[in-house]
């Protein structure tokens, strides 16, 4: 039988990585890192994390240090939202505060994302006092449509758009109204670097699920092969499929949306004025 690779998180040089454990002796760890970088390390150093799920992509360590950076007590969190973080998925934090003798309420969205550069960054997004305007909707120096605006806020859908970097690099996100935060919240966009049950989605595939469209994709099952109809929630990260056989709905955790390889990552400019 195969010997199961332990997967790891460790920080090295100020950064949480990926690598698995070549060796133990006692309490000694031999790790590789991701990198090829190959040292020993005490299975008890706070530097050092065995991954707890697959679906883990973030430290629970490096967590904790991005959120109480945002001035979110990370171990006050429910265990269910502590895992769902480290997951990369998207958690509304509220809390109060005093100021001026008056209980004062704060909103905001926070999500770990990867960042080449520091391993990860905290992505947070605070609530407008009031209600985002046409004017004041851009993001990824793109200013939204009347007609995008209005699909988004009106008609609580979300759309496709064309950001762009500073030297005129066009690339597609998702947008949708969250009344939660009175503002327009972004997420990554389906690509054919987008994985569903364990298969690459094709270009006219991911194309068809940014634009909210339904796609029919067949998979291979141990039974054979399978066909759902397929749509995409940016508000929930999820796939939504249905079955032409069958009328039930399920949803499944984007741990299918996992992106692979270097993609390069777009950095973020002229996002939500707050």
């Amino acid at each position: 039988m195969e010997k199961q690779v332990e997967r790891v998180f460790v920080k090295v040089n100020q950064v949480w990585q990926k690598g698995e454990i070549l060796s133990k002796e006692e309490s000694i760890l031999k790790i590789k890192t991701q990198g090829g970088l190959e040292f020993n390390i005490d299975e008890t150093s706070p530097y050092v994390e065995k991954m707890r799920s697959p679906a883990q992509r973030f430290a629970y360590g490096e967590a904790k240090e991005k959120l109480e950076g945002a001035y979110i007590s990370f171990d006050k969190l429910p265990e269910n939202v502590q895992d769902a973080l480290v997951k990369g998925e998207e958690y509304i934090h509220r809390s109060t505060y005093v100021n001026e003798g008056e209980l004062k309420e704060s909103v905001k969205a926070v999500q770990l994302m990867y960042s080449s550069q520091s391993g990860s960054k905290l992505d947070v997004q605070i609530k407008r006092n009031q209600p985002v305007t046409l004017a004041q909707a851009t993001a990824y120096n793109h200013q939204f449509t009347k007609e995008e605006f209005e699909a988004m806020v009106n008609d609580g859908r979300s759309i496709v758009f064309n950001g762009a970097t500073k030297d005129g690099e066009m690339f597609p996100k998702l947008a949708y109204y969250e009344p939660k935060l009175n503002d327009i919240r972004t997420k990554t966009a389906l690509s054919e670097n987008t994985y569903f049950y364990g298969q690459q989605l094709t270009k006219q595939q991911a194309d068809a699920m940014n634009k909210g469209e339904a796609v029919e994709i067949s998979i291979a099952t141990k039974k054979g092969r399978k066909t759902y109809n397929v749509t995409y929630s940016p508000r929930a990260e999820r796939f939504i499929t249905k079955s032409p056989e069958k009328a039930n709905v399920k949803d499944l955790e984007t741990k299918g949306a996992v992106v692979v390889g270097d993609e390069k990552k777009k950095k973020r400019h002229n996002v939500m004025s707050k």
